[in-house]
């Protein structure tokens, strides 16, 4: 764009609100933009579900992450760290290949198969040597999910973490987020991943039934339909 154009844009966008000029001549987003922002994104999602992420935190000791899916990627809309010394590091609004993390898999695997293979990019990008190399080891890997009702998923984003996730329904009773809690890939022994997993469901019931969920015990996982299901 010629910078007439783009000096026209920016004028408008600051008379609007949208940004705003410094003294030293640069831009920076307005408050305009922040107040579309925070309507545009599930932020009551985060605060309700904030208080008891930080519960399952105190409980396990690993971090805990909500986010939604957003095409084929994730958005984390909500955060709580660990404080241990040696922990996953994130932060809200970091966007993951949802193929490659616990929580993009959970509710992946709340989809038909049909819908996920039409999300999925040919090739698929490998963030790590353990990333998943083709459409029909994504499709295993959400048939395991569907099967024992949550994600675990080792070294497939980074090279030393893990993370166990569980998906999140809404008012209708449908995927609107999962809720996942990392750990260095050391520390996800058995005993370790097990007691997670059972804090890491009660907490998602406690979200779920703030959400509106009528149907508590129903499965969020959907019955496939079709030949790629039966194959």
């Amino acid at each position: 764009m010629s910078k007439s154009s783009v000096h026209t844009l920016l004028t408008t966008l600051d008379q609007r609100g949208y940004v705003r000029r410094l003294d030293d001549q640069r831009y920076t987003i307005g408050i305009r933009a922040w107040q579309v922002g925070c309507v545009a994104t599930p932020l009551w999602m985060s605060r309700v579900a904030g208080p008891y992420m930080t519960e399952l935190v105190n409980k396990v000791a690993d971090g805990a992450a909500l986010a939604v899916l957003d095409g084929v990627e994730t958005v984390c809309i909500q955060l709580v760290e660990s404080t241990q010394v040696v922990r996953v590091h994130d932060n809200i609004g970091n966007r993951c290949l949802a193929w490659c993390v616990s929580n993009g898999i959970s509710m992946l695997a709340t989809m038909q198969d049909e819908e996920v293979l039409r999300l999925l990019p040919d090739p698929l990008p490998r963030p790590t040597e353990f990333s998943f190399a083709s459409e029909a080891e994504v499709l295993d890997k959400l048939a395991e999910v569907r099967a024992v009702g949550h994600s675990l998923m080792r070294r497939t984003w980074r090279p030393d973490t893990s993370g166990i996730s569980l998906p999140v329904r809404g008012a209708d009773n449908r995927t609107v987020a999962a809720l996942c809690v990392s750990m260095p890939d050391y520390r996800a022994t058995p005993d370790r991943l097990d007691e997670t997993l059972a804090e890491l469901r009660h907490t998602v019931r406690q979200i779920e039934r703030e959400f509106g969920v009528t149907e508590p015990d129903a499965s969020p996982f959907p019955i496939q339909k079709g030949v790629l299901a039966a194959q």
